[in-house]
């Protein structure tokens, strides 16, 4: 995968769940069915897009990666400071090395194993004659 599409997948991991967020929290607060399946939705879309961006640099030749560890970088002008003349710019940005890859493998799976018990706990589709948070059995 060419670095250009993997700084966009990089900069889109944390936006999926931030926009279910903020989708469920505005419109779906009160439609539990819709508000479950956006925010798998969100889940399963940054464990795909982190998972990725982890095996494209596990991919990389070990000898290229021991010269440039960064794989992935990319910065934008974010907020000014100091004069605005000045065209002074606190820089927001990502860069994922190996360390960082190993991260986009590990949180999105720890996140989504969390989902998977968070089901069962609240014993979702199970009506409202069952007490919430008892196990079912």
């Amino acid at each position: 995968m060419n670095e250009e599409t993997l700084q966009t997948l990089t900069w889109l991991i944390p936006a999926g769940p931030l926009l279910v967020f903020f989708l469920i929290v505005l419109f779906t607060k009160h439609n539990r069915t819709l508000s479950w399946l956006l925010a798998w939705a969100g889940v399963i879309a940054s464990l795909i897009m982190g998972w990725t961006v982890a095996f494209n640099l596990f991919a990389e030749d070990p000898h290229h990666l021991a010269e440039h560890p960064t794989v992935v970088h990319s910065a934008i002008d974010w907020i000014p400071i100091g004069a605005f003349s000045s065209g002074t710019w606190l820089r927001m940005g990502v860069a994922v090395d190996p360390l960082t890859a190993v991260m986009l493998f590990m949180v999105p799976f720890a996140v989504f194993m969390i989902f998977i018990y968070s089901v069962g706990y609240h014993n979702y589709g199970q009506g409202s004659a069952h007490k919430r948070g008892v196990p079912p059995h």
